[in-house]
């Protein structure tokens, strides 16, 4: 049986969701230990990185709009998605396998205290309804 499809507002709605666990991820240097903690198979350095890919698709800006994403939103996004790149090429190729070596590296606080600006920009009106489109005043 085909799934049912969904709409783009429920989709970004989800996207918005899933943008504010990571950045809960990016911002914490606890949260990233836990996750390595948990996660013994993973390198968590990459996961914090490609995580972010996995969600952001930059070549379309437009995704991250009103009225999921407010202007305020849609800017902090694409100002941690530029020093996110930064970060990129700043890190070691290939990445370290613990978290540990890249914490309190200066690109690495820069990415986290960039995450924690952004998601002190998305909690405002927090996460959205995953299953019911979100109405918004107009």
């Amino acid at each position: 049986m085909a799934e049912p499809k969904i709409s783009r507002q429920l989709l970004q709605q989800r996207i918005r969701n899933r943008m504010i666990e990571y950045l809960e991820l990016a911002a914490s240097a606890e949260e990233q230990r836990e996750y390595e903690r948990r996660t013994p198979i993973a390198v968590i350095p990459n996961e914090v990185i490609n995580q972010w890919e996995d969600i952001v698709n930059a070549d379309d800006w437009d995704w991250y709009s009103e009225p999921v994403f407010s202007a305020e939103e849609s800017e902090a996004i694409r100002s941690f998605h530029a020093v996110w790149l930064a970060v990129i090429d700043e890190t070691p190729e290939p990445m370290p396998y613990t978290i540990d070596a890249l914490i309190g590296t200066s690109a690495w606080n820069r990415l986290m205290v960039a995450a924690r600006d952004t998601l002190r920009v998305l909690s405002l009106r927090g996460r959205f309804d995953e299953e019911r489109e979100q109405r918004f005043r107009e």
